[in-house]
């Protein structure tokens, strides 16, 4: 029985072959294939129909490789190879600048279908850029064949071609003319940089630089099919800014366009304390604690069902690590259930985990910052030296744990840097990690194709 497959995905997987071993300039480590599936989920998310979305696919696929636009037309019809062919430079051979007038002057009079697959080319390159250019603080053209000025000519007479005789508000084209003018026409909000950073120009630089990251990675997440939520738990000494550093990264995630959901400390939580304590008080103290990590393992199953991009955890499965081995050193819980327990749950935690970030300081650097954060001067109950040690001395102790219960696993000593510093140094971290990891992941997911027979058939 003949396999069909709808004409998107046909696309989508012979593209994947065709563009096999081949890589982006101007990013290396990214396959070039990434732009083509880019391209094409721009086109899905303005509407386009299914014929357009199949040419996003392919519109790389004559230029770029040894394939002749006879073959899209036999093997996709004439609609996707007249899509493909408005969208490809015709003649190699002519001059950077012959090339790109061409592609200017044909582009003004194609009908809007045949726009689009332009227009997401544009957008998929330009804001590549942008993101580039962003992560490093530097506008390096280098890897092209034309500088900065020519670049700058060639993408805004395109998007002059585009709008022509169209609607200018079309979604495509706002999206397309607001990178460009990002891009080269420095249309930044410059009250950030003149007023509110102008005492913190270097921390500006670095916060920018972090917004190009947080978008190149939410572009990556939208092409890989399986993404899954990334799963972040804050574990370690008090007073470490660890809270402060949480609730930072919500809002950056947040106002990125991440979807994100925070669960907060179990134990201090509304639930702990109005439901789950008075239903739990009855256990003995091992089986309490171990039923704490259950209800909290049941937490992260149920979020990650859902379609979250981010879940931040305030003290999660490897904080309850720290607190069952001093129970464990106390003499409060066996042996061979505490290793079972560590075990079962360090398997948990690498299946629900994909970073932990444990910030760290001694004792006494942890009781001063409570004292002189605030008012109160009455002794602390648990935040003294003698309860500090103890959990400090667990932390350190469950360092080869922590290392086999997650994806990646960064422990920072606060002691001696600001909360500003503190917090630079994690998101920095987490963001390289999540980027790898995606990206990781889209190369995985299309590779899976490479070599594998594409169906002949095509649904209609």
């Amino acid at each position: 029985m003949s396999v069909k497959m709808s004409i998107q995905e046909t696309a989508r997987r012979f593209a994947i072959n065709a563009h096999h071993g081949q890589i982006r300039k101007n990013e290396p480590e990214k396959p070039l294939v990434l732009h083509a599936v880019e391209v094409a989920k721009i086109l899905e998310e303005y509407g386009a129909d299914k014929n357009v979305v199949a040419a996003g696919y392919l519109h790389d696929v004559v230029e770029d490789t040894n394939y002749e636009l006879e073959y899209i037309l036999e093997h996709f019809g004439p609609d996707v190879a007249d899509l493909v062919r408005t969208a490809t430079e015709p003649d190699k051979s002519l001059s950077w600048e012959e090339r790109k007038n061409h592609t200017i002057e044909a582009t003004k009079t194609l009908p809007l279908r045949n726009k689009m697959v332009i227009c997401a080319d544009k957008i998929s390159n330009l804001e590549s850029m942008l993101n580039k250019f962003g992560k490093t603080g530097k506008r390096d053209f280098s890897a092209f064949k034309r500088g900065e000025e020519e670049q700058c000519w060639y993408y805004t007479e395109v998007y002059k071609s585009l709008i022509l005789n169209e609607d200018e508000n079309h979604p495509m084209f706002v999206r397309l003319k607001d990178v460009l003018d990002k891009l080269f026409y420095d249309k930044t909000d410059s009250y950030l940089e003149e007023v509110i950073f102008m005492e913190k120009p270097e921390y500006f630089n670095v916060l920018k630089m972090f917004h190009a990251r947080k978008n190149e990675i939410k572009s990556i997440t939208k092409l890989v099919k399986a993404a899954k939520p990334y799963v972040i738990e804050f574990a370690g000494t008090p007073r470490t800014g660890k809270t402060s550093i949480l609730k930072n990264l919500e809002e950056f995630f947040r106002k990125g366009g991440f979807k994100v959901k925070v669960i907060e400390e179990f134990t201090t939580s509304k639930y702990y304390k109005e439901e789950f304590k008075p239903k739990m008080s009855y256990l003995p103290d091992w089986e309490y604690h171990i039923a704490i990590m259950d209800a909290v393992k049941a937490q992260l199953e149920e979020a990650v069902k859902h379609d979250y991009d981010v879940i931040l955890v305030d003290r999660s499965l490897n904080d309850r690590q720290v607190w069952n081995h001093r129970r464990y050193l106390k003499s409060k819980i066996d042996e061979n259930i505490y290793l079972e327990a560590k075990e079962k749950f360090s398997k948990d935690s690498k299946s629900l985990i994909d970073f932990l970030l444990v910030t760290y300081a001694d004792s006494l650097t942890s009781v001063k910052r409570d004292y002189q954060n605030s008012l109160a001067l009455e002794e602390r109950k648990f935040i003294n030296d003698a309860n500090i040690e103890e959990y400090n001395f667990s932390l350190m102790s469950l360092h080869e744990l922590f290392s086999d219960s997650v994806g990646d696993y960064v422990y920072i000593d606060t002691s001696e840097i600001s909360k500003e510093e503190v917090t630079i140094k994690a998101v920095n971290l987490i963001l390289t990690v999540m980027r790898n990891l995606y990206l990781g992941s889209f190369i995985q997911e299309v590779n899976q194709y490479v070599g594998k027979a594409i169906p002949k058939n095509i649904e209609e």
